[in-house]
């Protein structure tokens, strides 16, 4: 966060204090990985873009109502949200009551036309065999792959793209009325920084507060994952870097948003281009592992990844036709 604007990042720590520590735990050396299917890889390495899908239409059609509930319950309950609120309201008047107004006013869009690129964090023991929870999550007979790749370019601080990485929180009801608690708490202290802000910039940091923790949160129950999101919405933040296709995955018919992976040096964007991106590609359990790896070591040779087969590996986990026993 080196090369970003320090009024930025203080109040990322005021508004987005979880994400905000999640960020700064990101390093130069850290990796991100990214789960996808040895077919679609192929379809990524051909065409030199990434898909970004509807949350509607991905493994959990409810990929976004959690965050939406829990925070329309934390908001009903005024005996809790009323701290936040009132050290708000101690800043600058009707900046809660405005940035409150915005989010309502997105939200039936935000249910509709969000797009989003899904990456995990990548621990180094993880770097021979993948996790296996997420290698569980592939359909019985599908090949998955795990595209290891750099965290610069979701770290950069730029509006090229129109997209913004985002850590998934998976709060559970407590946690995330204990979060808006740290919220009010520093919003309080800094009262001095916050009321000299202009109030439109505020009310727009107040409605990406809300926007964040809406789309950016998931089930406890899915915290092994470790999810960042990239997300955009072509409404709300118009790019033409992107464009809309109509495609079928998994049987699905859905409008998805490709990305192209270039570079734009002049616009702060580098790193997405192919040879820079990929750290490393880990094949999943299958039985045609083998042939697989050939066939993404001459794919990457083709894009020019620097020694691509000392990047492809075979995670060597066997194939299981049924569950543990």
């Amino acid at each position: 966060m080196e090369e970003w604007d320090p009024a930025i990042v203080k109040l990322f720590s005021i508004f987005m204090p979880t994400t905000f520590e999640r960020r700064f735990a990101i390093k130069a050396y850290s990796r991100f990985v990214y789960y996808t299917t040895a077919e679609d890889f192929f379809r990524i390495l051909d065409r030199e873009e990434v898909l970004f899908r509807s949350p509607r239409c991905m493994n959990d059609h409810r990929e976004i109502e959690n965050g939406i509930m829990q925070l329309q319950q934390w908001n009903n309950d005024t005996e809790s949200s009323g701290s936040l609120v009132r050290a708000l309201e101690a800043c600058m008047p009707g900046v809660w009551k405005e940035g409150l107004k915005k989010y309502h006013h997105w939200l039936p869009n935000l249910r509709a036309q969000s797009y989003v690129l899904s990456v995990s964090e990548h621990d180094p023991d993880e770097n021979e065999t993948g996790r296996l929870s997420l290698w569980r999550a592939f359909d019985k007979g599908a090949t998955g792959v795990a595209v290891v790749v750099s965290v610069a370019p979701f770290m950069q601080m730029t509006d090229a793209l129109k997209a913004y990485p985002s850590p998934v929180a998976y709060w559970t009801r407590r946690q995330l009325y204990e979060e808006f608690d740290v919220v009010a708490h520093r919003v309080a202290a800094n009262k001095d920084f916050l009321s000299k802000l202009n109030k439109a910039a505020l009310t727009e940091m107040v409605f990406l507060m809300l926007l964040f923790a809406a789309t950016c949160s998931k089930h406890p129950g899915f915290q092994q994952e470790r999810e960042w999101r990239v997300l955009t919405n072509p409404l709300l933040w118009p790019s033409t870097r992107f464009t809309a296709h109509q495609d079928v995955i998994a049987g699905i018919p859905q409008t998805v948003y490709r990305l192209p992976l270039k570079n734009s040096p002049n616009e702060k964007l580098t790193g997405i281009e192919l040879p820079e991106l990929i750290d490393r590609v880990i094949i999943g359990p299958s039985s045609h592992a083998g042939p697989i790896r050939d066939a993404i070591v001459a794919q990457l040779a083709e894009r020019n990844v620097a020694d691509p087969g000392s990047k492809v590996i075979m995670s060597g986990i066997p194939v299981r036709a049924t569950g543990i026993g």
